[in-house]
């Protein structure tokens, strides 16, 4: 049973394996998942079906997952985000905390994840756009 049963859930990471394992793991937990290969393709989605929650990769080609984090601000989209990576590294980490975005490393389980699910809805504070 999904911690929240009607979550739409978007996922953003330029590695094929990393997207679908992690929309795996949310679609096991009961999640509804839209997956991008891209944070241009997440920007296109908006305006549109709102999600709960967006688990966007730092480090992609084109944009990185701040600046996406940036433009959707831009965009007042309101929702949820957590930043994560597979290299993380003091830059990174002072990037985020200036723009007050949680950061999270690779690899994800599906314990964690349904705690920043449940964390970004809770407290959305500085993870919530708009």
């Amino acid at each position: 049973m999904p911690l929240y049963p009607s979550s739409l859930i978007y996922v953003v990471d330029d590695d094929p394996a990393v997207l679908h394992s992690t929309c795996f793991l949310f679609e096991s937990a009961g999640h509804r998942v839209t997956a991008f290969a891209s944070g241009e393709a997440l920007l296109t989605a908006f305006p549109g079906p709102s999600p709960a929650f967006v688990l966007l990769d730092q480090v992609m080609p084109g944009m990185d997952g701040i600046e996406v984090f940036a433009r959707l601000r831009n965009l007042d989209a309101r929702v949820p985000v957590v930043l994560i990576t597979g290299h993380p590294n003091p830059s990174i980490r002072t990037r985020a905390h200036a723009v007050g975005i949680s950061l999270v490393e690779k690899p994800l389980a599906l314990e964690e994840l349904s705690g920043l699910i449940a964390a970004a809805r809770n407290y959305p504070g500085a993870a919530m756009i708009g």
